[in-house]
């Protein structure tokens, strides 16, 4: 696939600038100063125990957002489907993107730095999407076969469901879009005269040949660049839901430290991503579950999932072929709309925090094949919708963001 002209990334980012520089009084900062007594209490945090941090410091391209926007004091809103921000080991940061379910759908990217308590807005969201012919004409372009914002995002960013991940060898953020070629229910691709081939100014035919492969796109962000970088096909499936436009919905992506690549199940089947090729290669089927959630368990290299409160397990490259029902009826949901699951490399645990349980956190030994409630000590967040999610191993805690505030659980402690 073709990258864009070095031109067009300079336009995109002097663009950026001059918003930025017209919006606020001065540049942006994108770094912040670590907090020496908020890593000593870290240092000191006990096992099993949540602790709540002071709020939050903002950072980052704000320019974007108006004068008065809450953004400004307390950071990105949590959004529906979205409670998933991406580890990104070189930086010792967590990325966060994605849309809200009609609400949102915008694409601006951040990252949260624990080291610092900041949130820094890395990329700033475009104009909302129109489906519109003056929207196309002022803010769209064709790249890689697939829409996207003059600077290379989403033009309507969708949910996360589970189909985000980051790919620490490439370095970038990859987001799954649910609905590439869908774009809104009044945009139809195929449809003649439609607003998106007139505001590119082309013809039904040439709009066509310009497209790419109808099916799933993977958009790529660089939190180095700050850019959202290139859209790779990945397959042409029809998944559950909305199927219009070969839209795919409540799907899984995770990235594979021990091959180096990317697994993404979604309608029934599961890929693996050739990380030389850069294609997509059928490995197995899977459940066609809507809703599922799911983690990378690395020691025992297995998949581990939950759809409803079903536990699935999937071991790759062992005898043990396609996927098992290890568990018929857990202690929690794990649709993706109210659930998020990591895994603890140093507690050799899959934490999982689900809105729809009482307590909401959990613990899964895959050995074992069981869950407890580990009845941590300290203030425990109170459970929120808007919440966001990740784990920091570099700190050994679990990072809880609920939009305002932010708390860290520590499963265990390192050995002295």
């Amino acid at each position: 696939m073709r990258t864009p002209p070095i031109w067009a990334w300079a336009a995109c980012a002097a663009t950026l600038q001059l918003v930025a520089l017209a919006g606020d009084a001065q540049t942006p900062s994108f770094e912040a100063a670590p907090d020496a007594e908020l890593l000593g209490k870290l240092e000191a945090l006990p096992a099993n125990t949540w602790m709540k941090l002071p709020p939050p410091k903002i950072l980052g391209d704000l320019a974007w957002l108006s004068p008065r926007a809450d953004e400004r004091h307390r950071g990105p809103f949590g959004r529906s489907y979205c409670g998933h921000a991406f580890w990104a080991p070189e930086r010792k940061r967590a990325l966060y993107c994605g849309g809200g379910h009609n609400v949102r759908p915008i694409n601006d990217v951040w990252e949260y730095d624990l080291a610092a308590n900041a949130w820094i807005c890395l990329h700033g969201a475009d104009p909302g999407f129109a489906p519109t012919e003056e929207w196309f004409r002022a803010h769209a372009m064709l790249r890689d076969g697939a829409f996207a914002t003059k600077c290379g995002a989403p033009v309507r960013m969708t949910h996360q469901w589970d189909q985000a991940a980051y790919d620490p060898v490439r370095k970038r953020l990859v987001f799954i879009e649910s609905m590439p070629r869908g774009l809104h229910y009044g945009t139809k691709l195929e449809t003649p005269g439609n607003a998106a081939e007139k505001g590119l100014g082309l013809d039904h035919e040439t709009f066509l040949k310009k497209l790419g492969p109808d099916g799933i796109y993977a958009y790529e962000f660089d939190p180095a660049q700050r850019a959202w970088t290139r859209a790779e096909y990945v397959v042409n499936w029809k998944g559950p839901g909305n199927t219009t436009g070969g839209r795919q919905e409540s799907g899984i992506l995770e990235y594979l430290p021990d091959r180096k690549t990317l697994f993404f199940l979604g309608a029934g089947k599961s890929l693996l991503r050739d990380a030389e090729k850069g294609t997509w290669t059928p490995v197995d089927g899977g459940p066609r579950t809507y809703g599922m959630n799911g983690v990378y368990d690395p020691d025992a290299k297995k998949v581990i999932a939950i759809a409803g409160r079903k536990t699935l397990t999937y071991a790759l490259g062992q005898e043990q072929k396609g996927w098992t029902t290890a568990i018929e009826e857990g202690p929690a949901e794990g649709n993706d709309a109210s659930a998020t699951m990591f895994y603890d490399p140093l507690a050799k645990k899959v934490v999982l925090y689900s809105l729809s349980a009482k307590p909401n956190l959990w613990l899964y030994d895959t050995a074992r094949n069981e869950w407890t409630d580990p009845k941590p000590a300290g203030e425990a967040p109170a459970a929120n919708g808007e919440r966001i999610v990740y784990h920091d191993p570099a700190r050994n805690v679990l990072v809880y963001y609920n939009s305002k505030d932010v708390w860290v659980y520590r499963c265990t402690r390192a050995a002295q």
